[in-house]
């Protein structure tokens, strides 16, 4: 073996062993490279959409365990969709401001601007979603209204366990 070919087989093997060595490290937790993040990263909160449990959605999924009359049950869908058309601005507002302030890492502290954008989104949440429970308290009325006593108390029956289940029957238009 000549020198100049042991000298590139040494260069190669020394390269080769940086390279798998940085590469090893920037995986290792607190070791040096790529991998490495500085101190505890934080994350922002973003905005967070309250759940809201439509009795009005419950009574039409739940149509068969109600045992609901046809003419119940199409009086029950005019008052949904009155609620769903109400409360359809009301949603469309919320689901902008959530995408605007996602939950995700922030890598400097929030500016004032910042911290008082996020104030003005949570007051719109909370004034939406308050529209959308008034909406839907009202709808509710209406709807348990049409429903004979049997009926009225598996309905209520229902509505407890997906409060408990913290399920949120859907919102949209049916």
């Amino acid at each position: 073996m000549t020198q100049s070919s042991l000298l590139v087989r040494t260069v190669a093997a020394i390269a080769f062993s940086a390279f798998i060595g940085s590469a090893l490290g920037a995986q290792i937790p607190g070791g040096f490279g790529r991998g490495r993040a500085s101190g505890k990263m934080t994350i922002d909160p973003g905005i967070e959409v309250p759940k809201v449990v439509n009795g009005v959605n419950l009574l039409v999924e739940n149509r068969a365990q109600l045992a609901l009359t046809d003419t119940q049950f199409a009086r029950i869908i005019v008052i949904k969709r009155s609620v769903d058309s109400a409360n359809a601005p009301l949603y469309r507002r919320v689901d902008s401001v959530a995408r605007i302030f996602k939950k995700g890492p922030i890598f400097a502290d929030p500016s004032p601007a910042r911290r008082d954008s996020l104030a003005a989104a949570h007051a719109v949440v909370r004034e939406s979603m308050a529209g959308v429970a008034d909406n839907i308290a009202e709808g509710r009325e209406k709807a348990f209204g049409l429903l004979s006593p049997g009926q009225l108390t598996k309905a209520e029956q229902i509505e407890d366990r997906a409060r408990k289940a913290g399920v949120t029957p859907g919102r949209g238009p049916t």
